[in-house]
């Protein structure tokens, strides 16, 4: 069982973590602030390094990854996904070798297309400073396309729609559904629109796994998932 206490803090951020996750499963993390859930899903990739216990990708542990080998398998989408000063189509590639008609596809899979299109240098057009030219929404899919550009196995999802009004979240959900397609995906959500279809949802109260399953047999289950469901309705 994994355990992670950070420099300074007393209480350990995660306690007695057990969990597995399939190849293609899409694992939702919930719970309220301070849960755990953002520290849970940057243990993969190792942006946060654990303590206690042991995590395998592929039935190698994760400390014995070379660590840009391991990265390479994730992607992550966040509130906050940094974008360079630079075009829309090298804000996709990212470094990687360039190929714009699989930035052409990315952007077109992320519900970008249109928009990208309608701008006078298209693909070519520079975004400005941390992509200054672009509503939250866009930043957002841009994000989804550079994860499709990467390819990653595993998808990692931090609160991608919760600054969002409705018609951008329901464009940019419908571009995760299709990021997410044959790939594992984490999800740290408070949406029910996010969470309802994970084949697991994970509910963290203090650091700690307190209830798994699906959200059809939670929600009938007195306990964590249904205070969450409660306070995200409210």
């Amino acid at each position: 069982s994994v355990g992670v206490t950070y420099p300074k803090n007393e209480a350990p951020a995660l306690i007695d973590i057990n969990l597995s996750i399939a190849p293609g499963q899409f694992v939702a993390l919930v719970g309220l602030s301070g849960s755990g859930k953002t520290t849970l899903a940057q243990l993969l990739p190792r942006l946060v390094d654990y303590q206690s216990g042991q995590i395998y990708l592929d039935d190698a542990e994760l400390r014995d990854w070379d660590i840009l080998s391991l990265r390479r398998h994730f992607a992550l989408v966040g509130q906050n996904v940094i974008m360079l000063n630079d075009s829309i189509m090298n804000n996709v590639a990212l470094g990687q070798a360039l190929d714009t008609d699989k930035v052409a596809q990315c952007l077109e899979a992320a519900n970008l297309s249109t928009y990208v299109q309608s701008l006078p240098q298209g693909m070519h057009t520079v975004v400005g400073h941390n992509a200054a030219l672009l509503s939250g929404g866009e930043r957002q899919r841009l994000a989804i396309a550079r994860a499709m550009y990467k390819d990653a196995r595993v998808l990692i999802l931090d609160e991608v729609t919760s600054a969002l009004d409705s018609e951008s979240e329901r464009l940019v959900q419908d571009a995760l559904r299709k990021a997410m397609k044959g790939r594992t995906t984490i999800a740290i959500a408070h949406r029910l629109a996010t969470i309802r279809d994970a084949d697991n949802i994970v509910v963290l109260q203090a650091g700690r796994i307190v209830q798994s399953g699906k959200h059809a047999e939670l929600e009938q289950t007195p306990g964590a998932y249904q205070d969450f469901l409660r306070l995200s309705q409210a």
